[in-house]
């Protein structure tokens, strides 16, 4: 396992392992200026009142759903079991899918930066494929329901420490 800062153990070229187009400049800092004028309307975690003013910006815009109500979900450090707090979101989203007729979920992977490139994206894929699972067993045909895994590099967060990590290890939610 590499960390930032040091010297990688290992050499992955990006373009060998996944076709990743990035957001236009002018897509990022629209999904920006409409995340920061919102307010959160549930945390998925405690924030504590010890933490920057910064960071809990940063928060805010992690925990803002997109206009369907759609959630993200969390997972633990290295881990893809879907959380007993995870349970009830993926409920509610699963109520949301069945209710849209003619729509899909894309259910996107995402990783903390800790790790490699490589182990990040098959991490991502099992995090994807764990909401999937648990979606298909309330009842969603698999059909509606697609996955693919950032690994990486899509932080919401992208400060370097725990506090900002725990939001980075997620799988989210994308109406096609």
């Amino acid at each position: 396992m590499t960390t930032k800062g040091q010297t990688p153990a290992e050499t992955v070229l990006p373009d060998r392992i996944a076709s990743i187009e990035p957001p236009a400049e002018s897509d990022l800092s629209r999904t920006q200026e409409t995340r920061t004028n919102q307010t959160p309307s549930q945390t998925p975690e405690s924030i504590l009142p010890s933490e920057s003013p910064a960071l809990l910006q940063d928060r805010a815009s992690v925990m803002i759903p997109d206009s369907t109500g759609l959630r993200d979900i969390y997972f633990d450090f290295d881990q893809y079991r879907i959380r007993p707090d995870a349970q009830a979101v993926l409920e509610r989203n699963g109520q949301w899918i069945r209710n849209a007729f003619g729509k899909s979920l894309l259910i996107e992977g995402h990783c903390d930066e800790r790790g490699t490139l490589a182990y990040n994206l098959v991490l991502g894929e099992k995090r994807a494929k764990s909401a999937k699972q648990y979606l298909e067993n309330l009842g969603i045909p698999s059909s509606r329901l697609h996955t693919t895994s950032y690994g990486e590099v899509k932080p919401a967060c992208n400060e370097h420490n725990e506090g900002c990590w725990r939001y980075n290890r997620r799988a989210h939610f994308v109406v096609q």
